[in-house]
């Protein structure tokens, strides 16, 4: 971490160009000492020190290498509340190195609670200010749909217009595998060609090696399998035809966790960020035992590896403790690294009864610490094997799914360090409480609306984390006599 502030902070002085001399010098003389010499290590105290001149004078770029420092802990006691007044009064001063560190400090709660909103105009604004980083941020968080709306015209809107080197790597990406757009591997080579990166040349061999036409391949293979008492067969006609009821939705609304004992099997299917197109099927296989209402033993095999762990039944989802799948890349950007730990959180699930048989269908959330970013959409679709029964899919019978509904309780980010913002859409006016539980059995944390009427429309809250344990709580909105419960996690 150190290393890269010392680098970012290294360019960002490097680029200086003030009409006031003294702050100019002030800047050039810090970086000396936190870079150091030949013959002198790197102070960084000294360096902090050096700026505080400037910083009392609002000069911005000192303002700005002021607010890392004390992010970091570099030369002075980290204080993120600081270094949130610096960086905005940096922003104000449309500076747009700031305004883009701003919109992130916004998005991930440093020093202020979570604000989405603020955060996109602090990312727009760094972006007409010049600002290549915050342009091809924005266009990849819509690519992804981490915390706004998956949209892939948008995203290629704001990656069209920054030359980073990764907006062209994404832009070559999404035109070989024809994501928001038709497949054009020319248009993706010559995106590869103006990005001179170690995940572009990767791609431009993935290109070379026919990938994309190898994997359709062998996802169309996996999609028309035959039946055996192995494979759990898939009907590709399927992916199109099923959607799943939310639980208000449904005549069951509240399931009980008796009702997922058993042996389940079938098939793990990931998509793209729209969740429109497959980009893996694995099989996958489970069991479940209720050991009350609300706590679960389960038994998750996928990818020739089983883990068993403790899981928890709220509100239609199952939130699992410390799940890991790691699944193969089949198109790594990295040449080495072919697989991803992906740590399951939670999968909201339905009973979904096609062609006369029950399926068990689940929405999964994932993250990983390899990117430190949520997962794409997957989901299971799950047959109940009886004892002594054989897996007896066949071609068919519609088991896929390629469109879900969001939970009730939207979570960004979730897990989260200091705070998480919640936030839901109510269709009409209703009587509303927000409630945070600890599954620990401590003390209520807090009580964000104890209750009150409120309007239809979205209704936005945010938790402050700061001073809560890691671990798992449960947030609960109770709207009128319906309880809507989801679990967040505190890293």
């Amino acid at each position: 971490m150190r290393k890269k502030l010392l680098v970012t902070f290294g360019c960002l002085c490097s680029l200086v160009g003030f009409t006031q001399n003294d702050c100019a010098e002030a800047i050039k003389l810090g970086q000396t000492y936190m870079m150091g010499t030949s013959t002198t290590k790197p102070d960084y105290a000294k360096a902090y020190a050096t700026l505080q001149n400037c910083v009392s004078q609002g000069d911005p770029k000192s303002l700005a290498i002021s607010a890392e420092m004390l992010l970091a802990g570099m030369g002075v006691e980290k204080n993120e509340q600081l270094a949130f007044e610096y960086m905005k009064k940096a922003a104000d001063q449309k500076y747009g190195y700031a305004e883009y560190r701003l919109g992130l400090y916004y998005r991930q709660g440093i020093g202020c609670p979570v604000d989405l909103v603020r955060s996109l105009v602090s990312l727009a604004n760094a972006t007409l200010h010049g600002n290549e980083e915050a342009g091809y941020y924005m266009g990849y968080i819509a690519l992804k749909g981490q915390g706004v709306g998956q949209n892939y015209e948008a995203a290629f809107s704001w990656l069209e217009r920054s030359q980073n080197p990764m907006a062209k790597y994404w832009l070559s990406y999404c035109h070989y595998f024809g994501y928001g757009v038709p497949k054009d591997t020319n248009k993706a080579i010559e995106y590869c060609n103006q990005s001179d990166t170690p995940a572009s040349k990767q791609l431009l061999k993935h290109i070379a090696e026919n990938a994309k036409e190898k994997l359709a391949a062998t996802i169309d293979s996996q999609l028309n399998e035959a039946e055996t008492a192995q494979n759990t067969a898939i009907a590709p006609e399927a992916i199109e035809k099923v959607t799943i009821e939310t639980p208000k939705q449904t005549e069951n609304k509240t399931l009980k966790s008796k009702y997922l004992n058993g042996k389940w099997k079938g098939k793990l299917i990931e998509l793209e960020w729209s969740g429109k197109q497959i980009t893996q099927i694995l099989p996958v296989s489970c069991e479940l035992e209720a050991q009350d209402d609300k706590n679960l033993n389960c038994k998750w095999e996928i990818n020739n590896t089983t883990s068993q762990v403790p899981a928890l039944w709220i509100d239609n989802g199952v939130y699992f403790k410390q799940l890991h799948m790691v699944l193969d890349l089949p198109l790594s950007d990295n040449p080495n690294v072919n697989t991803i730990d992906w740590h399951l959180l939670s999968a909201q699930v339905e009973f979904k009864t096609i062609n006369d048989k029950t399926y068990l269908i689940g929405n999964l959330k994932t993250y990983t610490q390899q990117w430190k970013e949520p997962g794409p959409p997957m989901r299971v679709i799950l047959k109940q094997v009886e004892e002594g029964e054989e897996d007896d899919f066949t071609s068919e019978e519609l088991l896929a799914i390629s469109q879900q509904k969001e939970h009730f309780i939207v979570l960004y980010p979730n897990p989260f360090v200091s705070n998480v913002l919640i936030s839901y859409a109510l269709e009409t006016d209703a009587q509303v409480s927000v409630k945070v539980y600890d599954l620990n059995g401590n003390p209520l944390p807090a009580t964000l609306e104890p209750g009150a009427m409120q309007t239809a429309g979205e209704h936005h809250y945010t938790l402050d984390g700061t001073g809560l344990k890691p671990g798992m709580y449960i947030v609960q909105v109770t709207v009128n006599d319906q309880t809507y419960s989801r679990i967040v996690i505190k890293q």
